[in-house]
């Protein structure tokens, strides 16, 4: 009697790109159970293990989620995702178990990056006992105040406020009816890491996000000859004005999108006139 291999119901690119697909659509049950199906079918897969790590966080399962990532670093102990998120999970976790039994309810969800949805930063002008009233996991609130934005806590503790171009950018979203919450990720000494989410976004901001994302090139590419391969006599090439702008206006549009850490874009005029636009308008 022979007996036959049960062939997989589906090929790994299907999986990859179905639970791909559900997790742009957030839909986070699906995508871990692909990912688990992924996994069952083909064999131990250090990418799979980082999505079911991600879908699990968004459940908020972040025991199972961290094991899924602890899976993919031991295939590959380097994988600087599994790295980043089995660190702060362990974390997360931690400030779970801190905070168990207090009046506040913690919505961990609050604490998973996403892109333009979420920025993590450094609050400025923190009290030096802060972190004696303060513990990482604690939510806090924005609170407008002049030309900044301080953060107090729901227990009416100020935290500090946010870096003067961040608190402007925010200033005009918030105003125009934009909600955020915050939340406390670390506290040392009088530094405190915030991260902040977007929970409500306003029609009219509709595409605009809160945080824009760039990288920036981190080396600049210099080209070099040989001197006697260079024409001394040849004509100078010289750009006018309007060439001259879309030369440089070509090299800003190489920045590319990440989707790891989040950098708030440094050209303020930029991002502030999206938002003037809408006013105008």
């Amino acid at each position: 009697m022979s007996t036959q291999t049960k062939e997989p119901a589906k090929s790994k690119s299907v999986y990859v790109d179905q639970a791909v697909q559900c997790a742009v659509d957030a839909r986070w049950e699906e995508a871990a159970d692909l990912n688990r199906e992924l996994v069952d079918a083909y064999g131990p897969d250090e990418s799979a293990y980082n999505r079911l790590g991600k879908a699990l966080t968004e459940l908020g399962k972040l025991k199972d989620a961290r094991e899924a990532y602890e899976s993919a670093l031991k295939l590959n102990p380097m994988n600087p995702v599994a790295r980043k998120n089995a660190e702060k999970l362990k974390g997360l976790m931690s400030a779970k178990q801190a905070l168990k039994g207090g009046t506040v309810k913690v919505d961990l969800s609050l604490f998973v990056e996403e892109m333009g949805k979420t920025v993590v930063t450094t609050l400025k002008a923190a009290a030096g006992d802060v972190c004696s009233k303060v513990v990482p996991g604690d939510v806090a609130e924005l609170r407008v105040e002049g030309d900044g934005v301080e953060v107090d806590t729901v227990r009416g503790v100020r935290v500090g406020s946010l870096e003067a171009k961040l608190a402007r950018r925010l200033l005009k979203f918030i105003q125009g009816g934009n909600r955020y919450q915050v939340g406390v990720m670390s506290c040392d000494g009088s530094t405190v890491k915030v991260i902040l989410r977007e929970l409500y976004q306003d029609p009219k901001f509709m595409g605009k996000p809160s945080f824009p994302i760039v990288r920036k090139r981190e080396t600049e590419f210099r080209p070099y000859t040989r001197e006697n391969l260079i024409n001394r006599d040849a004509d100078a090439f010289v750009l006018d004005d309007e060439e001259s702008d879309d030369l440089v206006a070509g090299s800003e549009a190489e920045l590319e999108e990440e989707e790891g850490m989040h950098e708030v874009v440094d050209d303020e005029d930029d991002a502030e006139g999206e938002v003037d636009d809408e006013d105008e308008e």
